[in-house]
């Protein structure tokens, strides 16, 4: 196979490849941000993190380790910048051959060409194009009305009251940030949200300790709101109880997007950052909150508010909606066309880390595009799409995403299942228990998934098993350092008997 891939910016590496300007189409962050997922749980299956890279990567960091891969792997000679795509249709052929038009405008010259396909694969997410909620009486507002997509720096917020509105990751970070040096922020929401720090039980990162297989294997026993109360209380409260909120969480845990903030606990506490319910209206100085009469004066009102999805050098048909039923085969590809040369990547909203579900989803796609795999019938792909539909309108509350959400590794299992990767945790036990423990009580890594099957890679386990040191090293600059048994367990009974 051999990849073109067209860049639209002079760019390439995405969202982690920090711009000033925001761009639309384009994912955007602020300069300060951090990853929400730990490098381990971050990184690419057959290229493990160095051990100097920090657990929580800021961009340029992350940036530094996807361009040594793809230089590894001498990738960056495959993209073609400053090319946008603004048109991709069927070839006439299609029906035989299932190739593609592809038109491509040079951004620089703007001569347009047309080059033709054997597969496509369109691999612009769904975090780029952002949405803008209007409120009654909105127009009146004097002050300054933005969206975190075009957020990058809060100097401009020096000595001015700033209200943000959602408590998405974007949300509370824009909170935190502009905090340090507005006047006073003001966090409005709807549904309240369930807060995590990225540091968990014993200075860990909080994905290694919740995405651990025994856990999920737990979690799809028990009902969906016990297990979310067994979250909770355990883990959450425990930083932060939940009833503590101004406006709480409407849903339970497992049930509503979760945000991760290092600060925001402090800034409640410290009164920089007050949390309050939605906005009613806007005045000409400020907002009104629901359940409140008086106004709340505001230089700057940041909408939090999401994204919507957008294909729109996408030829109409190629992805069919109904309703806010996406029908796409394991958020992939499209159900009706008659060739499975067309995929969507990394379309999903995962609960749990993204970037091992989007590589695995990749290799499948691969596959299936080379023709070494093959798709079920329209039906039975139908009826996929059906059920996770239904499964997340009883858990979720309703939204136009609602066909895109998955479960960190109900999905990764599912798919490994199909490409022939998943690890067989019974064949371990017998011939490597050591593996096996880390494999059933260890946090679910992406390299779990090239122990076997196709393109397996030798050093799999090794990196399997050398994680937690990697996960260390930052903080020490030397190995794990090593506590005997009784001295833990006398520990856990103190801490038991300190917060009881």
């Amino acid at each position: 196979m051999e990849p073109v891939c067209f860049e639209q910016t002079d760019k390439i590496g995405g969202t982690w490849n920090y711009r000033e300007e925001s761009v639309d189409g384009v994912p955007s962050i602020m300069a300060s941000t951090h990853i929400n997922i730990s490098k381990e749980l971050t990184a690419v299956s057959t290229f493990p993190p160095k051990k100097e890279c920090n657990n929580f990567m800021k961009h340029d960091e992350l940036f530094q380790y996807c361009m040594e891969y793809a230089n590894k792997h001498d990738a960056v000679r495959h993209i073609r910048c400053n090319s946008e795509v603004t048109k991709v249709r069927k070839s006439k052929d299609y029906d035989v051959t299932g190739k593609w038009d592809v038109m491509v405008k040079d951004k620089l010259t703007g001569a347009e060409t047309t080059e033709y396909f054997d597969g496509v694969m369109v691999c612009i997410g769904h975090v780029n194009r952002p949405k803008m909620p209007t409120f009654p009486e909105q127009e009146a507002f004097k002050g300054t009305i933005m969206h975190t997509h075009s957020l990058k720096r809060v100097n401009e917020f020096e000595n001015k009251t700033v209200v943000v509105v959602g408590t998405g990751c974007s949300g509370v970070d824009a909170a935190v940030e502009s905090s340090n040096v507005a006047k006073q922020v003001y966090l409005s929401t709807r549904s309240g949200a369930h807060i995590m720090k990225r540091v968990a039980t014993n200075g860990y990162p909080f994905d290694s300790i919740l995405a651990r297989r025994w856990l999920f294997f737990l979690l799809q026993i028990l009902p969906i709101k016990f297990s979310s109360w067994l979250v909770e209380s355990v883990f959450l409260d425990s930083l932060f109880d939940h009833r503590l909120y101004a406006v709480k969480p409407k849903k339970p845990f497992l049930c509503q997007d979760p945000s991760v903030s290092d600060g925001i606990y402090t800034k409640l506490h410290t009164g920089s950052v007050i949390q309050k319910p939605d906005i009613e209206r806007f005045t000409g100085n400020g907002v009104v909150f629901k359940g409140e009469t008086s106004e709340t004066k505001a230089d700057v009102v940041i909408m939090a508010t999401g994204y919507s999805w957008k294909f729109p050098f996408l030829e109409d048909g190629i992805i069919v909606q109904e309703g806010k039923k996406i029908n796409l085969y394991k958020c992939a590809f499209p159900t009706h066309l008659q060739k499975a040369t067309l995929a969507i990547v990394s379309f999903i909203l995962p609960f749990g880390p993204g970037f091992p579900l989007c590589e695995l989803q990749i290799r499948w796609i691969v596959q299936v595009l080379l023709g070494k795999l093959k798709l079920p019938s329209t039906k039975l792909m139908l009826k996929d799409v059906e059920d996770r539909y239904s499964t997340n309108l009883n858990r979720y509350e309703y939204d136009d995403k609602m066909s895109l959400r998955v479960d960190y590794l109900p999905y990764m299992d599912d798919i490994s299942s199909l490409l022939g990767v998943k690890p067989n945790l019974l064949k371990y036990f017998f011939t490597d228990f050591k593996l096996f423990v880390k494999l059933l009580f260890g946090p679910v890594l992406a390299y779990q998934y090239r122990l076997t099957g196709p393109h397996r890679w030798e050093g799999a386990r090794e990196a399997i098993m050398t994680s937690d040191a990697r996960m260390h090293w930052p903080l020490q600059k030397r190995k794990e350092p090593k506590e005997s048994l009784l001295m833990i367990i006398i520990k856990k009974i103190l801490r038991l008997l300190l917060l009881y």
